[in-house]
């Protein structure tokens, strides 16, 4: 079902009205947590909001934050203690442009049909803008898009979201499938020739890790087309490292070979 109580967007006044009376209480939070008290500050500051003001301050403490902040910048006040001592340990991807929005849709999505709201995903594949999807929903009107022929792009703008968005989307639904062990039915692309440029592109990419599924999403390609590009199977007359072959630093074993090695034959 959609989100109609978490989930409905605030009007104009009522957003005013949450800044209006919660953001000093969020600034003064904001300067203990960053130095200026402890824990009985925050504690002492908290008890003395009703439910509804705690959750407008987490409401405006949220609006203050750009959610497309990398993960490793948000939490840069975390990293050393006051005798520059590293204090939080750095996981892995926050220095790769992993940003809080990244984070966010990492969260686990309830894709049980009896909890979507099918009128809901119609109207917004009919460009209404004013009903609110849960993620389920949002999936859910990406992959009805895509299956009526609409691109990853034609969806970001028809429901109103950033460009890349409905991709990304994709790309992670796919990946918590596979992880299932399942796979997520979508609706291949239109098969189109590539450019040599896309093609080494598509094969660096694979040389770096990348896999099958976020190429074939990423590239607007199908994951067999992909799967025969990266080995070398089509675009044979293009460059780029195939999959398996040894790079330039590796011989036939698969083990690195030095200059010094090439050099004695």
């Amino acid at each position: 079902m959609s989100e109609t109580t978490v989930g409905t967007a605030l009007s104009t006044e009522e957003r005013g009205d949450l800044a209006e009376k919660m953001l000093p209480v969020a600034g003064r939070l904001a300067s203990i947590v960053r130095g200026d008290g402890g824990l009985q500050d925050v504690q002492h500051l908290l008890a003395g909001l009703g439910a509804q003001e705690q959750v407008a301050l987490l409401v405006v403490l949220a609006g203050l934050v750009d959610p497309d902040t990398p993960v490793a910048d948000a939490l840069r006040w975390l990293e050393f203690n006051e005798n520059g001592e590293t204090i939080v340990p750095e996981l892995p991807g926050w220095n790769q442009g992993v940003s809080l929005r990244d984070l966010g849709e990492e969260l686990p999505v309830d894709t049980d049909p009896a909890d979507l709201d099918e009128v809901a995903v119609a109207r917004a594949l009919k460009g209404d803008r004013s009903v609110r999807l849960s993620r389920a929903e949002r999936l859910k009107a990406i992959l009805t898009g895509r299956k009526q022929g609409k691109s990853y792009i034609e969806m970001d703008a028809l429901l109103g979201y950033r460009p890349g968005s409905a991709n990304k989307a994709v790309l992670r639904a796919c990946r918590a499938a596979e992880a299932r062990g399942e796979t997520l039915e979508v609706a291949p692309p239109d098969s189109r020739v590539l450019t040599q440029q896309e093609v080494v592109a598509i094969r660096k990419e694979a040389r770096a890790g990348a896999t099958d599924v976020e190429l074939a999403l990423r590239h607007g390609v199908s994951r067999p087309a992909v799967s025969r590009l990266v080995s070398g199977a089509t675009y044979a007359q293009y460059g780029g490292p195939l999959r398996g072959a040894p790079t330039s630093e590796e011989g036939s074993g698969g083990r690195r070979v030095t200059a010094r090695q090439e050099a004695a034959g």
